[in-house]
């Protein structure tokens, strides 16, 4: 990945292609996912599979889909899933750790190998950070969603946007590729801006709870358990680390 770190307010990254392809060789299998984290990656996906309310045999494309950890679990409630992400390494890896997912591409959320209205429901997790241009890759989203189609997705909350060097190519840029920090009226503007409407909006992982070891210590609660406290915490502690918005397409 390449930055301009001189003109602040022109491209910040260019190149995107080569550095997530570069940056998918490095995904970690969530089974050797330090426990605590892979604790709290746990409780993320299942709230967001929760907020699509996802019924048997709708088509749901994870876009970005990483590991491919949340891909299997939308299968897992009887959904028929794509999974998409940028780099062939990391789709080769996705696929072999969760070979059930219905169907896996390698290809460009601004330009999406799927034809218009081809799913119910879209998901975008820890993506829309990394993006240049968010309301051109959601309306890319967008088009692909049948009318009335869900789109769920989930962000760092408030995240403080830090620069470091880059290992890839020893330049300054922002800590784990993030362009942006979102809160709940940038997120919405977005949407709007990209075709869709937001429908509700969720805040978890407090951190203060995540500091303690709170999600390895509710590991075997129940997820509603696990999830009341988590919204008490954040409402009298408001720390929350992760915002997830669903979004419907505009007809």
């Amino acid at each position: 990945m390449t930055t301009e770190p001189v003109d602040r307010e022109g491209p910040r990254l260019s190149d995107y292609k080569r550095h997530y392809s570069v940056d998918a060789e490095a995904i970690v299998d969530p089974e050797a996912l330090n426990p605590h984290w892979r604790a709290s990656e746990r409780r993320r996906l299942q709230l967001l599979v929760r907020l699509l309310a996802l019924q048997a045999g709708e088509r749901v494309l994870d876009i970005g889909c990483g590991s491919g950890w949340l891909a299997d679990r939308c299968r897992r409630v009887g959904a028929h899933v794509d999974a998409m992400d940028i780099g062939r390494t990391g789709v080769r890896g996705a696929r072999q750790r969760y070979p059930e997912v219905a169907s896996y591409e390698v290809g460009d959320l601004y330009h999406l190998p799927y034809a218009d209205s081809r799913f119910d429901a879209v998901v975008l997790s820890e993506v829309v950070e990394h993006l240049e241009d968010i309301p051109s890759a959601l309306r890319e989203a967008a088009r692909v969603l049948k009318p009335g189609g869900r789109m769920a997705i989930s962000v760092p909350y408030r995240e403080t946007i830090v620069e470091h060097l880059c290992v890839h190519c020893n330049r300054l840029t922002p800590g784990n590729a993030h362009l942006h920090s979102f809160d709940r009226a940038k997120m919405d503007g977005l949407c709007r801006e990209g075709g869709v409407e937001v429908v509700q909006t969720q805040l978890l992982a407090n951190k203060l709870s995540e500091m303690a070891g709170f999600p390895l210590m509710s590991t075997r609660w129940p997820y509603g358990a696990w999830r009341a406290v988590d919204v008490v915490l954040n409402r009298f502690l408001p720390k929350p680390s992760f915002m997830a918005t669903l979004a419907r397409k505009q007809s």
